[in-house]
């Protein structure tokens, strides 16, 4: 029952206007899959954003470490070389090898535990030979 104020569409006008409902209701509809889409994009966003801080603070952190360590092992490599240039400078106050030889050499020569002295009678006998062997 039509009311007595209201106008009948004709067929036209009612097709026009189902038309422009079914618009506007793709429409909406088309806009409401935007809006999710776009709820959806954003929550990604801040989960990606989320994960970069997280992973830029564990950089942080391993950078603080790695520096740490750094700088420890460079405390202990200026220990190391000031220790080295120590030693160094001790060694520069001992003695050569061709030094020591030489000691020893000396004190075989003259221990008399190890020396065999010639007697003069020997070194008279001894010469003689000598001579007549070049003779």
């Amino acid at each position: 029952m039509a009311l007595p104020f209201e106008k009948k569409e004709s067929p036209e006008a009612a097709l026009m206007t189902n038309e422009m409902v079914r618009r506007l209701n793709e429409d909406s509809r088309r806009m409401k899959t935007v809006e999710q889409r776009l709820d959806r994009i954003e929550q990604q966003i801040e989960t990606v954003e989320s994960t970069v801080l997280n992973q830029m603070e564990d950089i942080k952190i391993g950078l603080e470490k790695m520096a740490a360590k750094i700088t420890l092992i460079s405390d202990r490599l200026n220990s190391i070389e000031n220790e080295m240039a120590r030693i160094n400078k001790e060694l520069s106050k001992t003695a050569t090898k061709a030094e020591l030889k030489e000691i020893e050499t000396f004190i075989d020569l003259v221990n008399p535990i190890t020396s065999r002295f010639v007697t003069k009678d020997e070194m008279k006998r001894e010469f003689e030979e000598r001579m007549k062997r070049k003779a």
